[in-house]
């Protein structure tokens, strides 16, 4: 029953937090398209963002294992209320990629402690694929409401009011965890992290597997966040308009994660699933751009939501799953580090193209990378399975 309850509090935690941040992902490049920053700026300020995150994944999630995963999620939720405040102040550029980087590496403690948290909650196999289908599903419902939310407040009301609103999600995510009580900590000794033994991890076929479903997952969600926001509104759509569509990519992320284990079963297991999850990114990142109608567009979206949204929970179950329970918070922080990486290198890749040939080339041509690791994950999946359960 406790864990039950723990769950809950956490999935609504969670979801609130997640809101909060889809709200700045969508605000930030609304806001630097006013203060003047072209697409290839924004690009570079969202990869220069990801870079201290990248750093601090994996010292993030040994301190997980260390303190346990509540009170570093609670520092995430705190630190970022507080980075959020002087841009509600005073809204700027400055602030703004403050706000932005801060709250970027905080989000560390938050996803990486939560991930962990729900392994120590959820049960082996099955139960632990649909606690994490759970708390994702809950996840997306926050991503529903943010964007819109972050529209029509920067529509209606300016700036400040849309920040201010993102800030009050982190505050009341705060608030719900400090009733959480499962401390999510390691009962044993946890001996210092070595990179060795991040090798030794990817090394494990799995893992690897899961590694670059999510890597290249994030890579496409960099770039759909980023640049699709900045696509629309040369096509003269309102805020509300854009937040409403980016939207429907977490309402199919909503309704795809509750029956996320009746999918694996009906696709031939988790490993023939991600690599359909990438066939169905790479073909929504092509489709967003080629054709300048809303309607299709939201077609498209809804179609990369849904691979987006069996992606990264197929791919924590599977590294959760091959990792003792001492060592889950640096597994996790080591495939959430690639994932930064991934934020560091996407946004930079065909920036040229971008400000050259155009934004639906530039998308084209990430489609094309997220088709490339579609296929290398084919050819890994052939791999025999020696020694794995």
């Amino acid at each position: 029953m406790n864990a039950r309850r723990d769950l809950n509090l956490l999935s609504a935690a969670s979801a609130v937090a997640i809101g909060g941040w889809s709200m700045l992902t969508l605000l930030l490049p609304l806001l630097a398209l006013r203060f003047g920053v072209d697409a290839g700026g924004i690009g570079l300020l969202v990869a220069g963002a990801a870079v201290l995150p990248l750093v601090l994944a994996v010292p993030i999630g040994t301190a997980v294992d260390r303190w346990g995963a509540r009170r570093v999620m609670l520092l995430g939720f705190a630190g970022t209320t507080a980075a959020l405040l002087p841009m509600v102040a005073q809204p700027s550029l400055a602030w703004l990629i403050v706000a932005f980087v801060a709250g970027s590496a905080l989000q560390n403690g938050f996803i990486i402690g939560a991930q962990a948290l729900i392994a120590a909650l959820g049960a082996e196999g099955r139960g632990r694929e649909a606690a994490y289908g759970w708390w994702t599903t809950a996840m997306s419902g926050g991503q529903v409401i943010g964007p819109i939310a972050a529209g029509l407040l920067l529509d209606r009301l300016g700036p400040r009011p849309a920040l201010a609103g993102v800030a009050a999600s982190f505050a009341a995510a705060l608030l719900l965890m400090l009733l959480v009580r499962s401390r999510g900590r390691s009962e044993t000794v946890v001996p210092p992290f070595r990179w060795r033994a991040a090798g030794g991890l990817l090394r494990d076929r799995t893992v690897g597997i899961a590694v670059l479903t999510s890597t290249a997952a994030v890579w496409a969600m960099t770039i759909h966040a980023t640049f699709l926001p900045v696509h629309l509104e040369s096509l003269a759509l309102s805020a509300a308009t854009i937040g409403a569509l980016l939207s429907l990519r977490s309402v199919a992320a909503v309704v795809v994660r509750p029956v996320m284990p009746q999918v694996v079963a009906l696709l031939g297991g988790r490993e023939r699933t991600v690599v359909y999850t990438l066939v169905a990114l790479a073909l929504a990142l092509a489709g967003v751009v080629a054709h300048p109608s809303p309607w299709l567009v939201g077609l498209w979206v809804v179609l990369f939501g849904a691979g987006h949204g069996l992606s990264q929970p197929i791919s924590m179950v599977m590294v959760a799953d091959r990792v003792a329970a001492r060592e889950r918070g640096a597994a996790l922080g080591v495939r959430l580090m690639l994932n930064r990486l991934s934020q560091v290198l996407a946004p930079l890749a065909f920036a040229w193209v971008a400000t050259g040939a155009g934004l639906p080339t530039m998308f084209l041509a990430h489609a094309a990378l997220v088709a490339v690791a579609a296929l290398v994950l084919v050819g890994w999946t052939r791999r025999p399975a020696t020694g794995e359960s």
